[in-house]
């Protein structure tokens, strides 16, 4: 077994929160001492009580990003990529084609919205800076 919960008991006999030596109870071997150790001459120790050892604190510099060099991602051939676009140029010109009875008057309400936007938005910009006529 290992000597830690031993250790344990025994320090909390030491400080008075139990009156006997419990690791002796427990492995059922002849008593060590009875009642707070402190005051026997067997001490449950050694020499001085062990430092309980510190938690294993991160280095430093271990949270900052570091770049990887790896070369597992994926990398298309030029083929792939020139045939995606003449696929996808493709698409676009055949839905293009379908639904321009559809596309052409809402492209072109869409086109006077913007522009009456932009002028309207223009001339209250530009108004701000003209003096107003004093009658």
């Amino acid at each position: 077994m290992s000597s830690n919960w031993m250790g344990n008991l025994d320090m909390l006999a030491q400080e008075g929160v139990i009156n006997f030596d419990a690791p002796a109870f427990v492995m059922g071997t002849k008593p060590r001492y009875v009642g707070n150790p402190r005051l026997s001459q067997m001490q449950p120790f050694p020499g001085p009580i062990p430092e309980a050892p510190l938690i294993n604190q991160p280095q430093p510099l271990v949270d900052e990003f570091q770049k990887q060099d790896n070369n597992n991602h994926v990398k298309n051939p030029t083929w792939k990529k020139v045939l995606f676009g003449l696929v996808a140029t493709g698409t676009l010109i055949f839905a293009g084609y379908k639904f321009k009875k559809t596309l052409i008057p809402y492209a072109k309400k869409a086109c006077t919205n913007i522009s009456s936007f932009c002028k309207n938005s223009w001339n209250k910009f530009t108004g701000l800076f003209k003096k107003k006529k004093t009658p």
